[in-house]
């Protein structure tokens, strides 16, 4: 895939971004796009690197847990938030549009120089664009890990359509502001994704709402929605006949519909590994990051990757 080449004039710091949040937070610039990104070194000996991708709502804190398992197996991670999340730009009629695989490919081949390539992880919404990104560019992907991946819907044009009008993305905005301020409300939405009462009360809900708080949030929410798609599986097994492919779902998972996870394992090429916890919600990854990483490296391990 070619990518277009961005004249310097049109890569521009965005005010809104400006500043470190975490300790390895990186940005990367695209076009009127400011994605932040972090990078966690490989504990030891760095033995394959790993791109992940978050789902609806998240950020990179959501895999906090994970990475903390495969950097210590020797796997450098980096995690980037999507547009409109975390303390990536939120997108509005002031941003020339471009597509989050375009950026996604960009980043990955900005960050791998020796060409040595990446174990693509998506998560939810996350797996949905893991998805489209494999297929279309799979030249840069040593592997792909599907946890739990949810597609989003197309909309409507005429629905899409009322999701940026000013009057709805204020609404949003004001809305997302209030709700921001309440803790017991990302308390309760972790418990319903992951099942996990205890992981849920002991929950920092900063993790999930302090990114919310960033300017323009409810607008960032309509244009993703807006702009979302529904990835075309008719031809995933060729698509990915050479990428070696996990996909993991949780038994407890409310958003996964049994229906849509069973056409997806079926779509998939005929040896790619199909796991499921079976005590596991949505987020299973959180709460059960162990068994999630240990199936992981499995997988990876047992494809000659580790």
């Amino acid at each position: 895939m070619n990518l277009p080449k961005l004249r310097a004039a049109d890569i521009r710091p965005l005010p809104m971004t400006d500043g470190q949040p975490f300790a390895n937070s990186r940005y990367f610039t695209y076009g009127d796009y400011k994605l932040h990104y972090r990078i966690d070194e490989a504990k030891g000996k760095e033995k394959a690197k790993m791109f992940m991708l978050h789902g609806f709502m998240c950020n990179t804190e959501f895999f906090n847990e994970l990475v903390e398992d495969y950097t210590k197996a020797g796997i450098k991670c980096v995690r980037l938030d999507l547009p409109n999340f975390g303390y990536s730009v939120r997108e509005s009629n002031d941003i020339k549009y471009v597509p989050q695989t375009e950026m996604i490919l960009a980043l990955m081949k900005e960050l791998d120089p020796d060409g040595t390539g990446w174990i693509l992880v998506g998560h939810s919404m996350g797996g949905s664009v893991a998805l489209e990104t494999a297929m279309q560019d799979a030249s840069q992907l040593r592997a792909v890990i599907l946890n739990a991946p949810m597609f989003m819907a197309n909309f409507p044009k005429s629905i899409g359509k009322m999701l940026i009008k000013k009057p709805v993305l204020n609404a949003f905005d004001t809305m997302i502001k209030y709700i921001a301020d309440y803790d017991i409300l990302f308390k309760v939405m972790a418990f319903f994704m992951t099942f996990g009462p205890l992981y849920s009360l002991k929950m920092d809900a900063n993790v999930m709402s302090g990114p919310f708080k960033m300017e323009h949030t409810g607008y960032g929410l309509c244009f993703m929605s807006y702009r979302a798609s529904k990835p075309d599986t008719s031809n995933l097994a060729k698509q990915l006949a050479d990428v070696p492919t996990q996909l993991v779902l949780g038994g407890l998972d409310m958003f996964v519909l049994p229906n849509v996870a069973a056409n997806l394992s079926k779509a998939l090429p005929a040896d790619a590994d199909r796991q499921r916890i079976w005590l596991g919600g949505h987020c299973f990854l959180q709460n059960y990051h162990k068994t999630t990483s240990k199936m992981g490296l499995k997988f990876l391990k047992d494809r000659g990757i580790l």
